[in-house]
């Protein structure tokens, strides 16, 4: 079953959201996602990601966490998942 996750981090001037933004990598693929819908300003970034699956999910947070923990992110904001009951694009 997809799954979504919303992640939220807050951040102020002094941080690096440029840096971030090119970490995040907005328009590479990662393997079993569907879906990713960013934005990235000098307050914070939030991320909305479907995925086939939750596993999908867990897997990229597994394999993305070393990089992101070398850019010093402050703890996220918000974290959502949740299975998808409705999935529709126009």
């Amino acid at each position: 079953m997809p799954y979504c996750t919303i992640v939220e981090f807050e951040w102020d001037e002094t941080f690096d959201y440029r840096g971030f933004a090119e970490l995040a990598e907005p328009d590479k693929v990662a393997e079993g996602r569907l879906t990713r819908i960013a934005s990235i300003d000098a307050t914070g970034a939030r991320m909305i990601e479907v995925w086939r699956s939750g596993a999908d999910a867990r897997a990229f947070a597994e394999k993305s966490a070393p990089s992101l923990a070398a850019v010093q992110l402050p703890p996220p904001s918000l974290v959502q998942g949740f299975e998808v009951t409705s999935y529709v694009v126009a």
